[in-house]
């Protein structure tokens, strides 16, 4: 029944049990002698399951799809959505439009008349009857934030919310320890609560996976209440100073293990960027590090009560790497999942030719397109594809319009089921996982190729039946896991080293859609440039590892071989006369994977055309004699570093570009420069992009890549470095205004909706991250979808680090990225875990 999930905490010396379900209804807090806070869940759903369509059944059904709700109809007279048409395994599905529970909906919390900010009943502070030990009190302000944690269609076009509502109401007397108070509002029915410092307060935050025994721990201090009735913001700054005390308990029997008061982390009036402050309220902050007891603990502040528990421990943060590279195969295309490796979870095989999927291979590149270096959509280019314009998934019109059968594998992007070039990222950093970090050889991750060699016939992630590596070695479970990415790639590259884009489908959500099922149409990108140098980066990268660290030099050549072609194929396609023109700003882009890939693929295979390229266009001047126009530092910059290793590996190389790219590494891995040290963050306030990159949520730890690229150079870090990291994880695992972690499966209050397009409605999958803060302002489209569910109800009124909307009808918040803040996310894991006792366990 609960929208937000939560995990009962287990506290023996505690009475007060408010601490066990925070996520549920009628939570009451305190907060200071004389205000009182409470938790009210608005709206809930009864979702219905998917059901099997049979010939029995009277279906009307017209669909689109390219509409997102093109697949609309009615089966035996109940409206509701369809899956595409089946497969050849599995039967249709049919789904009936969710349905609100008529008397869980809170109408104090609905506008009456008049202006929005005066007439819900809710903000009244005269609305509110409130007694302590019996006595009445007065009611003076009341503040309110509310969030959507919850959001699906109900019918064509129409949306509810689930929300969570915190109040905080102000009385007009004190509270004495140990009283009981009595709350009750407009749809709120009485509660009470008796105030004690044992009670669960939103205001403390916490890392919910817990701290290294040998490293820092921090708790952060201080909460924004939202607006009151006329609009004017509340928070704790009159209440929190750095007198306040704090202990840290063991929650085995209840004993200060350490004390303190508090220090100001960040000001109100300290601004984070571009004059602005992203907390809305003074941050403090409670540093045990010294605390060195393996063992739960709980925080309690003086005046605010208990945090959620957490743990203190040699190696904190081992779950977090295993569900971060994990994840990956829950989002793998073509690949069934079944136990024992689903570990809970089951899905059909998706995304396969030989279950009925057509896949149109089109003349369309990547790169063109938005979701490259252009401009125009990708669903409106494909759109103009002489493909399947005579019904569903039809024949091709046009006779030059054919099916790519081999065109499967990969990972599904973000909450759709695309597959493009820039995952061979991920790729890339899998392999240097293994390279640099010893442990990671022996992470376990419980997949179909576990300890199998690439010739295993449990291994699918061959290009055809000869690639079958030297048929012994044993592959690390991250290899294996990058090869399924790449496998796409490799499977359809052409005799003469040209490679695809990738995959897309028609629309990237459709309700009743499944995988395995679509209704959307798919396509294959044409070959390009572009894509070509990305694979080269990557293949290249994943072959060297291949053959010099795991020991297996026949899958490993066969992939630098690949890599290679890939390469020259796309010099020849670049740098070809009779190319089309293109504008400087693609120029730019094809420069720097042109230039990026050029060292790692001469790293990999010695080849000395891929050197000339590095060290005439790199842009480590004065030695690049032209570097290419776009190529920066900050961009591939792990790419540099293979420039460097090259060296060390014995092969030909400047000394001068290699003393300065080592430079540059050491450089950026040792400055400590963030917008604020509040909630372990690093985000940094001169990052060259907009607010959506500067990765609130799991992508916040930015400088775990630095020092990961430093460590795969030298070997070592200094303590400042490996604290940067530590730090850098608490943010997305629930230490935050709203306190919830980003990754599903590591917090006592999950990220309640993470955007999914597979079975809406099933549990989130172990490790699936969300963006978290919304990295930017709503569309339009968010706006609309969640009317009524945020308060205040103008974004620019929240701070930003509030703005944690739990919907996934807001994308920029629930999201996430298979190259951006999940692979950002699995590297801080596997560098956090670099110096942990065993990590891989």
């Amino acid at each position: 029944m609960l929208q937000g999930t939560a995990l009962a905490v287990s506290v023996p010396f505690l009475n007060q049990m408010a601490l066990a379900e925070p996520e549920t209804d009628g939570v009451v807090g305190f907060v200071g002698e004389d205000i009182v806070q409470l938790t009210v869940i608005d709206t809930l759903f009864e979702i219905s399951p998917v059901i099997p369509v049979t010939q029995r059944d009277d279906r009307a059904w017209y669909p689109d799809p390219t509409d997102s709700f093109g697949s609309l109809g009615q089966l035996n007279g109940v409206e509701g959505y369809f899956s595409g048409f089946a497969n050849t395994t599995l039967p249709q599905g049919f789904t009936e439009w969710p349905r609100v529970i008529s008397d869980t909906r809170r109408s104090g919390f609905q506008m009456t008349t008049g202006a929005f900010l005066k007439h819900i009943p809710v903000d009244q502070p005269d609305q509110w009857r409130v007694t302590i030990d019996g006595s009445p009190a007065n009611v003076v302000s009341v503040y309110r934030k509310s969030v959507p944690i919850r959001t699906r269609a109900v019918a064509k076009r129409k949306w509810e919310s689930t929300k969570r509502h915190n109040l905080t109401l102000m009385l007009d007397r004190a509270i004495p320890e140990g009283a009981v108070v009595v709350l009750e509002g407009p749809s709120v029915p009485a509660v009470s609560q008796r105030k004690s410092p044992e009670v669960f307060n939103e205001a403390l935050h916490v890392c919910h996976a817990g701290y290294p025994l040998n490293g820092p721990k921090k708790a952060y201090i201080g909460s924004w209440w939202g607006h009151n009735n006329v609009g004017q913001p509340g928070n704790t700054d009159a209440i929190l100073s750095q007198n306040t005390e704090w202990a840290v308990l063991s929650t085995a029997d209840g004993a200060a293990v350490r004390t303190g008061s508090l220090t100001l982390a960040k000001p109100a009036s300290e601004p984070h960027r571009n004059d602005q402050n992203f907390n809305g309220c003074d941050i403090y902050e409670a540093d045990f590090s010294d605390l060195d007891e393996d063992g739960e603990f709980i925080l309690q502040v003086d005046g605010f009560g208990r945090s959620f528990p957490f743990r203190v421990s040699p190696a904190p943060y081992t779950k977090t790497l295993r569900l971060a590279a994990r994840w990956y195969f829950h989002q793998r295309s073509g690949c069934e999942i079944t136990e024992p490796f689903g570990e809970g979870r089951t899905r059909p095989r998706n995304g396969h030719p030989e279950d009925g999927l057509t896949v149109w291979q089109t003349d369309i590149r990547l790169g063109s397109t938005g979701e490259g270096y252009g401009k125009t959509g990708a669903s409106g280019l494909l759109s103009e594809q002489p493909v399947g314009v005579t019904g569903f998934d039809s024949i091709p019109v046009s006779a030059r319009a054919q099916d790519n059968p081999d065109a499967w594998g990969g990972w599904h992007d973000a909450g759709d089921w695309d597959r493009r070039i820039q995952h061979m990222d991920v790729v890339y950093h899998m392999a240097n996982i293994i390279e640099a970090f010893d442990y990671a050889r022996g992470l376990n991750l419980n997949l179909p190729e576990s300890g199998k060699p690439f010739a295993h016939p449990d291994v699918m992630a061959r290009k055809d039946a000869t690639d079958r590596g030297d048929g012994m070695t044993v592959l690390p479970d991250l290899i294996h896991e990058a090869l399924w990415g790449i496998s796409l790639w490799r499977r359809t590259q052409g005799e003469d080293g040209a490679i695809i884009g990738g995959v897309e489908y028609s629309n990237p959500g459709i309700f009743g859609s499944v995988s395995w099922n679509p209704v959307q149409l798919t396509y294959a990108y044409a070959p390009e440039d572009w894509a070509a140098y990305n694979f080269a980066l990557s293949a290249a990268k994943l072959g060297h590892v291949i053959k010099q660290v795991c020991g297996d030099p026949t899958l490993g050549d066969a992939l630098i071989q690949e890599a290679t072609r890939a390469w020259h194929w796309a010099e020849q396609d670049f740098l070809s006369d009779t190319a089309e023109p293109r504008d400087p700003e693609a120029v730019e882009v094809i420069n720097r994977s042109r230039v990026a890939s050029a060292a790692v693929v001469y790293r990999a295979s010695g080849d000395t055309a891929a050197r000339d390229v590095f060290e005439a266009h790199n842009p480590f001047v004065p030695r690049a004699e032209s570097p290419a126009e776009g190529v920066k530092r900050g961009i591939y910059s792990h790419a540099y570093l293979e420039y460097v290793l090259a060296a060390r590996d014995g092969k030909l190389a400047d000394p001068e570009i290699v003393d300065a790219i080592e430079g540059w590494i050491r450089y950026r891995a040792r400055r400590s420069e963030r917008m604020g040290a509040d909630f372990g963050l690093h985000n940094t306030g001169t990052y060259p992009w907009g607010r959506g990159w500067l990765r609130f949520g799991p992508g916040s730890n930015w400088r775990a890549g630095e020092i990961a690229m430093f460590f795969s150079m030298d070997k070592q870090l200094s303590p400042e470095m490996s604290d940067a990291v530590t730090e850098g994880m608490w943010f997305g695992l629930g230490c935050n205004p709203s306190n919830t972690s980003f990754v599903q499966g590591l917090g006592h209050r999950d990220f309640a909706d993470p955007l999914m397009t597979d079975e809406n409605g099933k549990p989130p999958i172990p490790g699936q991250i969300s963006f978290g803060v919304a990295g930017g302002k709503l569309h339009q489209w968010e706006e609309r979808k969640t009317s009524g569910a945020i308060y205040p109800p103008n974004q620019d009124d929240w701070p930003i680090y509030a703005q944690i909307f739990e919907s996934q009808s807001i994308a920029i918040c629930s999201e996430h990225g298979v190259k951006s803040n999940a692979l950002e996310w699995l590297v801080a894991c596997a560098m956090v875990n670099a110096g942990s006792p065993e990590p891989s366990q």
